[in-house]
């Protein structure tokens, strides 16, 4: 043993732990500081530039001509944009970059490959249709018409390709493929042909248009399509379709949001038969897929976005894009894919650890809750039976809700979820609720001396006493009169005056003060109404 070692076997047990926490935290430090870092180089004016390049399609050989389309019928164009997606693959040295041809409907596929040393058989795939169409103009022609398709879809494809380029700097123990797929504005025939092929593992030649996977098909884990991101300037609003196989992808992309504080408005979709997208094909197979879109329903007003009237239009240009928004969803999707091939799918992944410390009897309401948590990966925290999502503070580690209770006992129960599962904490409190005043009446006021006055009183909680005493306006006690429950409520209580001293005098006209006090659960509490005479 050389003198290191022996050294450090000698250093006592608590010491031992201390540095092994120690090096944890500096994991998990680093980790976090790696996501942070990933959003940073996110940047607005890279996708601008690859959504010009793919609205404007433009050639320089044999000479320069500018196509302004990328439909699927229009060859020599498409040639040009899959030319342009293939150069910017092979960006990276690491992705393998490749051409699906099949009846002239061209993917191209760029796959980040696993680490020599793993064996998993996981596919993470994010994708995004290329090809336009202005179906939704009366005079459109797919040959000699333009379709410059800058929204639908050069939003998603210029996401997909900044994703590829940092992703395919890191090494992942599963594998990640970016697919741009063709042909999906004419029956997601693109999505299509490549489902088919994974389904049969290059093995068969079915022509089935829906086919099912099987234990031999590969293990697609996980879609991400993006298609049309960005025309909302209402609000930074993203919507999830998901199916029920793939809600937990849909959940991935809103803890991320919240973790890394991307500042987007998700809308979850749960909806089994939306076909706008290429997630349609994922689904017919048996795969989950989500699609990330502005809108499932772009041609009409919806909450927090305006009916986009421009896709599928000559007018789809660059000009009608909220780059910010597309900015934003880039980041999600970058973080979240790393995160899922990163953590998710660790067989030793940890679970998130969480802290709940309250006491038992408590009076204020709402409960300001605090607690802590540890965890290797994005969660968000939830508390039930409320649903109210607590507010994280990542560096140091701590939660605080604001919970609304209700009188007496309350289980409450905080829930750390991520994408795959949750971890929960339980406790009750008690509530012991305060004495509210229900409801206050001093009648008739103003009054004539030969009239009586009554004070009703009301709680929500039940009154054991009560005392009214009237002052003048000079602070002298005119009156002390003691008041009786009602029979049938408990919480009700009443009395009157006859506007007299208590030597059995009429008070003078003018304004008196009642201090009206009560007894409940052992608390006395009061409230000073003011009452006029008349003479």
């Amino acid at each position: 043993m050389n003198d290191s070692a022996g050294l450090f076997y000698k250093l006592p047990i608590v010491q031992i732990c201390l540095i092994f926490l120690f090096i944890l935290f500096l994991f998990d430090s680093v980790y976090a500081e790696h996501s942070d870092e990933l959003i940073k180089k996110v940047q607005s004016d890279v996708l601008i530039s690859h959504v010009t390049a793919l609205q404007d399609n433009v050639t320089f050989f044999p000479h320069h001509l500018v196509y302004r389309t990328r439909n699927a019928h229009h060859r020599e164009a498409t040639d040009n944009a899959i030319n342009y997606i293939m150069a910017q693959f092979s960006r990276s040295s690491r992705l393998r970059v490749s051409e699906q041809d099949i009846g002239g409907i061209r993917n191209v596929i760029a796959v980040l490959p696993r680490k020599p040393t793993s064996s998993s058989k996981n596919v993470f795939i994010i994708c995004a249709h290329y090809d336009t169409q202005a179906i939704r103009e009366p005079s459109w022609n797919p040959l000699a018409s333009s379709a410059p398709g800058a929204n639908k879809n050069g939003t998603g494809v210029a996401a997909m390709l900044e994703i590829a380029n940092m992703l395919s700097q890191q090494e992942y123990d599963h594998e990640l493929r970016f697919i741009a797929l063709g042909g999906e504005e004419l029956g997601f025939l693109g999505s299509r042909n490549y489902i088919r092929e994974a389904v049969t593992n290059g093995n068969s030649d079915s022509d089935s248009l829906k086919p099912k996977r099987t234990p031999d098909s590969k293990k697609i884990t996980a879609v991400f399509n993006l298609d049309m991101l960005g025309f909302n300037w209402k609000s930074d609003l993203v919507e999830v379709i998901s199916n029920r196989d793939s809600t937990w992808i849909s959940r991935a992309l809103t803890i991320s949001n919240t973790w890394y504080d991307i500042g987007l408005k998700i809308r979850r979709t749960h909806d089994e038969f939306i076909d706008i997208s290429s997630h349609k094909s994922f689904w017919d197979s048996g795969y989950p897929a989500v699609t990330l879109i502005e809108s499932s329903t772009p041609w009409r007003d919806s909450q927090n976005y305006d009916a986009n009237t421009f896709y599928h239009t000559f007018r789809d240009t660059i000009d009608k894009i909220n780059f910010r928004l597309v900015t934003k969803i880039t980041q999600l999707v970058l973080v979240t894919m790393d995160s899922l091939l990163t953590d998710m799918f660790q067989p030793k992944r940890q679970m998130p650890q969480i802290t709940l410390e309250l006491q038992h009897i408590v009076k204020q309401n709402p409960l300001q809750i605090t607690g802590t948590f540890t965890s290797d990966f994005p969660i968000d925290i939830i508390v039930h039976p409320s649903g109210v999502e607590a507010k994280l503070d990542r560096e140091k580690q701590t939660y605080t809700a604001a919970i609304p209770l209700s009188p007496g006992e309350n289980t409450l129960m905080v829930v750390a979820r991520y994408p795959l599962g949750a971890a929960s904490v339980k406790q009750s409190v008690v509530l012991e609720e305060g004495f509210v005043w229900k409801d206050v009446i001093v009648s008739p006021n103003p009054v004539r001396f030969h009239n009586r006055t009554e004070f009703r009183v009301e709680g929500n909680l039940e009154i054991t006493e009560m005392k009214v005493n009237i002052y003048d306006v000079h602070g002298n006690l005119i009156k002390r009169i003691e008041g009786v429950e009602d029979r049938l409520d408990k919480r009700i209580w009443r009395t009157w005056w006859n506007q007299q001293t208590s030597y059995g005098l009429a008070v003078s006209g003018g304004i008196y003060i009642c201090h009206i006090s009560v007894v409940a659960k052992g608390e006395t509490y009061t409230i000073i109404k003011k009452l006029a005479i008349m003479r």
